[in-house]
């Protein structure tokens, strides 16, 4: 049986929460500007990355709906190990769309079939990176609220 926790080491990580919290903020204030500044530099360049064919821009968006539908799908799932498989599967089904999977000779003839030429290597590996960000944005704070909401009920 888990021994449950002394009150000293809820006040300690209350103490080391609280400072970090205004480590934070304190950064923030500091680094505001540079901050923004790299956030909508990586904005634009992401910008400038979104494929020029129309059915790749169409598969992106799909895709980007869909990272945003598995973390809400999996979020319901209520534990991380639920996340765990949102975000493995995520890229992992970007990667068979795109690149099939050779050794056993699934090549990835469906794209061409719907008229999509094939993404670069480079913007699969990016657009997987991003759906998973985005499944991790959807995901994590759905998590906190309903283990947030658990424990306000438990109360």
């Amino acid at each position: 049986m888990a021994e449950r926790e002394g009150g000293a080491v809820k006040v300690l990580r209350g103490l080391g929460i609280a400072v970090a919290i205004v480590a934070a903020i304190v950064l923030l204030a500091v680094y505001w500007e540079p901050a923004l500044d790299a956030l909508v530099s990586m904005w634009n360049w992401l910008i400038d990355r979104i494929p020029e064919q129309g059915g790749q821009r169409t598969a992106v968006l799909i895709y980007m709906i869909a990272a945003v539908l598995l973390g809400i799908l999996f979020s319901q799932a209520g534990h991380f190990t639920a996340y765990g498989i949102a975000t493995g599967l995520v890229p992992l089904l970007w990667f068979l769309f795109w690149e099939g999977f050779p050794p056993l000779g699934l090549n990835p003839v469906w794209t061409g079939n719907m008229g999509v030429a094939h993404l670069s290597p480079s913007q699969v590996i990016l657009w997987a990176v991003v759906a998973t960000v985005v499944t991790t944005l959807v995901f994590v704070p759905l998590e906190y609220r309903e283990k947030w909401t658990r424990r306000r009920r438990n109360r």
